[in-house]
C-alpha cells in the first residue's frame, strides 16, 4: 500500500506545504471553499519528505471538502513534551485541519483509517489510510474528533530526527 521507498528527510516548511495544497484545491474542485489560515510563524522547518507530507495534507483537505465543508481551517502550533506512541518528544508540530462538513459517520468511526473504508459511494477509502501512513513514516500520528458541523484531523510530527533526541535550545541537558 502506498510508496515503499524510504522517506526522504530534508527540511520542510510546513506552511509552504499547506499553501501549495490550498492553491491546488482552489484551482480545482474547491473554488468556493473559504480557507482560514492560523499559522504559527515561529515554526522551525520539519525533517521530512515534502512530497509525502503534501500528499497527506491533500487527502485531508480533499476529505473535508468532500464532506460538504464550506470552510476549512489550517492551523499550526508547536507542542512541547508530546507523547506519540511510546515516545515522548521534546517538540512536535501540531497541524490541525478543521472543517464544517457533515463529519465522520458514526458507523465508520472505529474504521476510518483502514484502507477501503469510505463514507461515500464513489470513495476509495484510501485517503485517510494514506495520510495515517505518511504520519507514521515521519514517526508521527494522525487522529481526529468529529461531530456534524465540526471535524478536526490532527497530525502530530516530532521535530527531532531521531527518537529521544534532545534539542539544546529547549534547555534539555543530559546529567552525568
Amino acid at each position: 500500500f502506498g510508496d515503499d521507498r524510504p522517506v526522504a528527510r530534508g527540511p520542510v516548511n510546513i506552511h509552504s506545504v499547506l499553501d501549495h495544497v490550498k492553491r491546488l484545491a482552489q484551482s480545482g474542485f474547491a473554488r468556493n471553499i473559504r480557507f482560514v489560515e492560523d499559522y504559527d510563524p515561529s515554526l522551525p522547518e520539519l525533517p521530512g519528505d515534502a512530497d509525502r507530507l503534501t500528499q497527506a495534507v491533500w487527502n485531508l483537505v480533499r476529505n473535508a471538502i468532500e464532506a460538504g465543508a464550506a470552510n476549512v481551517s489550517l492551523r499550526t502550533r508547536v507542542e512541547r513534551g508530546v507523547r506519540i506512541g511510546d515516545v515522548v518528544h521534546a517538540r512536535a508540530l501540531r497541524l490541525e485541519i478543521a472543517d464544517d462538513g457533515r463529519g465522520v459517520p458514526e458507523a465508520l468511526a472505529e474504521q476510518v483509517f483502514l484502507p477501503l473504508v469510505s463514507g461515500r459511494a464513489e470513495g476509495t477509502g484510501l485517503g485517510l489510510a494514506l495520510a495515517q501512513q505518511v504520519a507514521r513514516e515521519h514517526r508521527g500520528s494522525l487522529s481526529y474528533r468529529s461531530r456534524p458541523g465540526h471535524t478536526v484531523f490532527t497530525v502530530l510530527l516530532p521535530y527531532e530526527s531521531a527518537p529521544h533526541a534532545h534539542d539544546a535550545t529547549d534547555g534539555v541537558k543530559d546529567k552525568p
